[in-house]
């Protein structure tokens, strides 16, 4: 019995949590990698991925993640930014929460094994006006870009005009790259953009604590800058984002090269695609279609850039963002898209929406991956084409897996040896028989995971509010975390009617189903068709009472919580001696001896004396 348990545990370790010191990723050669990884964001994710929020779930998501991909953490200049107009590289205060909220979650992440990739923007870089760079200081040195080392050619010319107007010089060169309208492009060329940007990645693996990088907009630059910086920083991971055919992508890998080896791999667009094209068109036969060329082939379909391949179904940039946002979102089938992804060579990164929606499934698919050892050199064979499913048999360090997607994917007769390992929506997962007492064990364990009872109890919210401008009539424009859902229909919402007497004052008030631990709703007031119109007012997940104040900022009207008000009802003067607890004042203000009469809160309630 002693025996068993013992295996049991060594099993779990293995699979589950994966140790930092044996977590070492090469990107200097074409090794077999088991890695997954997961991108911890979606956009405008501001509240649900904090850093704070990311650390809690920090044992759940290193029993299954080797990495984890989250927002760029610098601070951009404001707030709900999601980094891709970079302002400061030294200050690490971003939209996400605060540089000592990330410092503590990335060595939370890494004492778990799991590792934290930072998102690098280094193509542009923005400014105060056409050309103020900040300045920073980091460790005695200054750092701080010029006019120099904006790309002669910057905004098709118009950065040139400019410059031209106001005396100011540019760089001598144009972009290595492809151009970016909006901010700066940075010429890679420069000596002090070398110095600055070599500087920064040294700051986020040395100092921060990040284990790689993925790098956004490569295109923009020449693919041998970024050989340069990974030679001289030396990360253990490295993606970058070039969005384009496989034949472009294939070269840029190829123009990291240092040493004629490559420095880091690449995003396979081109899986997501067919992955994508698949589903939406209902023919899975897409999957292995032959007829696009080259440049529509996945990266993982070639056996030497294989190795190179960090597979995608859905990121960021490519998902249902909201009604009015829709991207370019695979439309349905997303458990059959992601059983795709994890039962395929290459590295994959599960994006973290539909690790949200469907974890128990996810955890499974995961786990699968790694009971057969698929890596991302592994090999695969199709075993079935048709229009209504499609199988392929990848072959791990341990075993064979057999991945069938699909509307009909019982229709595939599984050979000889098999066993169903799990099965969901549009898809099954088949493990060889001799590891079938191992899947047992995991099944448990996930099992026994989904069944922890959960702090969170699903509940109803309401949102009360009062104006002091006197609105004739009161409109809630309300949207949610869940793909920024309208609830309300769109601009300006719908007039509320409802009132309540609470207190001294009446009261609009709507309630609204709070679901999940995650989930909340925001809003916005308004009168007639929309203006004057308040600034927004963001997660609420309880009962909150709200005053549109007569001051603005802007050109919207400020809105504060009434937090007296929200209190608990009325208790009598009976009671007021008989609770024992600190006393406060309706101002809030701490009252150690109530000679008056009024009202007090006292244990979360008011007491009148």
């Amino acid at each position: 019995m002693k025996k068993r348990i013992f295996t049991t545990l060594l099993l779990l370790l293995a699979l589950g949590a994966t140790s930092i010191v044996n977590y070492q990723l090469s990107i200097s050669k074409a090794s077999a990698q088991s890695e997954v990884m997961l991108q911890g964001f979606y956009w405008d994710s501001y509240s649900q991925t904090r850093w704070t929020k990311l650390e809690k779930r920090a044992d759940e998501l290193a029993r299954y993640f080797d990495l984890i991909w989250v927002p760029n953490s610098g601070y951009c200049g404001d707030s709900n930014n999601m980094g891709y107009l970079p302002l400061y590289y030294f200050q690490q205060n971003s939209s996400f929460g605060t540089e000592a909220e990330l410092r503590s979650m990335i060595k939370t992440f890494k004492e778990k094994g799991l590792g934290t990739v930072a998102d690098i923007v280094i193509n542009h870089h923005n400014t105060n006006g056409w050309f103020g760079f900040p300045s920073e200081t980091y460790k005695g040195e200054t750092y701080q870009f010029q006019s120099t080392d904006i790309c002669k050619n910057d905004d098709g010319g118009s950065t040139l005009n400019q410059a031209n107007s106001q005396g100011v010089s540019l760089s001598g060169n144009n972009d290595t790259g492809e151009d970016w309208s909006g901010t700066r492009d940075l010429d890679h060329t420069s000596a002090n953009v070398q110095r600055i940007v070599k500087a920064y990645l040294h700051f986020l693996l040395e100092d921060i604590g990040y284990t790689g990088f993925r790098y956004d907009m490569v295109k923009g630059y020449s693919a041998s800058f970024t050989g340069q910086y990974n030679a001289d920083a030396k990360p253990k991971f490295s993606v970058g984002e070039c969005w384009d055919g496989s034949t472009t992508i294939k070269n840029w890998i190829n123009g990291t090269k240092v040493n004629g080896v490559p420095t880091s791999s690449a995003f396979d667009f081109q899986f997501r695609y067919r992955v994508r094209d698949a589903i939406n068109q209902n023919n899975w036969t897409l999957l292995s279609g032959s007829t696009q060329g080259d440049a529509g082939k996945p990266l993982i379909y070639d056996v030497n850039y294989r190795p190179y391949a960090v597979t995608f179904v859905e990121n960021h940039d490519t998902e249902y963002r909201s009604a009015s946002a829709q991207q370019d979102p695979i439309k349905g089938d997303t458990l059959a898209a992601n059983a795709y992804l994890l039962a395929m060579p290459g590295t994959p990164c599960v994006f973290l929406k539909h690790w949200l929606n469907a974890k128990s499934d996810l955890k499974r698919m995961i786990s699968a991956r790694k009971l057969v050892g698929i890596s991302n050199t592994s090999t695969y064979e199709v075993k079935a084409s048709q229009s209504m499913y499609y199988a392929v048999e990848t072959t791990g360090n341990n075993g064979k897996l057999i991945c069938v997607v699909g509307k009909t994917p019982k229709a595939y007769s599984v050979p000889s040896g098999y066993t169903q390992a799990c099965s969901g929506t549009d898809f099954i997962y088949y493990i060889p028989n001799e590891l079938a007492s191992q899947w047992a064990t995991i099944e448990e364990r996930i099992r026994q995971e989904a069944q922890q009872p959960d702090d969170f109890k699903p509940h109803s919210a309401t949102i009360y509010v009062r104006d002091e401008l006197n609105w004739n009539r009161m409109n809630f424009y309300i949207w949610d975390s869940d793909d920024n859902t309208q609830l309300n229909g769109g601009w300006p919402g719908k007039q509320i009617t409802a009132t309540k007497k609470v207190g001294d004052y009446t009261w609009y008030y709507q309630t609204f189903n709070i679901k999940s631990a995650d989930y909340y709703v925001n809003v916005v007031f308004s009168t007639g068709t929309g203006s004057p119109q308040t600034v927004d007012v963001t997660e609420i997940s309880e009962d909150k009472y709200f005053v549109i104040k007569t001051t603005q900022a802007g050109s919207k009207y400020i809105v504060e919580e009434d937090k007296a008000t929200g209190i608990e009802d009325l208790r009598s003067s009976s009671e007021f001696n008989v609770l024992s607890s600190e006393l406060f004042d309706l101002s809030g203000r701490k009252v150690t001896s109530p000679h008056r009469k009024g009202v007090y809160i006292k244990q979360g309630r008011k007491i009148v004396k």
